[in-house]
């Protein structure tokens, strides 16, 4: 079984600033991962990165593990998240584990 952590940030593609609040966005993706899955946990953190340029970045970033989901139901998450967040990408780390609900 895999796990599945999205690393959503919230600065706008085009405008390179953030547009949607962070209390929405999280409710955006609160809304996709329980419509396309069974739930989530969300984390909010402080991404950076530099630009192939060399400008360096600061955002908010939305952390979001899935649990016991198939990658084609991620991959329409993902789709969804980048279209609602305007977002050009949206880092996945894929990590194999062993999940039981007890």
């Amino acid at each position: 079984m895999k796990k599945y952590t999205l690393y959503c940030g919230l600065n706008d593609k085009d405008s390179k600033r953030q547009e949607i609040s962070t209390l929405e966005a999280a409710k955006v993706v609160r809304n996709a991962c329980l419509h396309h899955a069974n739930g989530a946990t969300i984390f909010e953190a402080d991404g950076i990165y530099r630009h192939e340029d060399g400008q360096q970045v600061s955002e908010k970033t939305l952390r979001v593990e899935l649990l016991m989901v198939e990658e084609c139901v991620v991959r329409r998450i993902v789709d969804f998240l980048k279209a609602a967040l305007n977002q050009e990408s949206i880092a996945v780390q894929m990590q194999d584990v062993a999940s039981v609900l007890w």
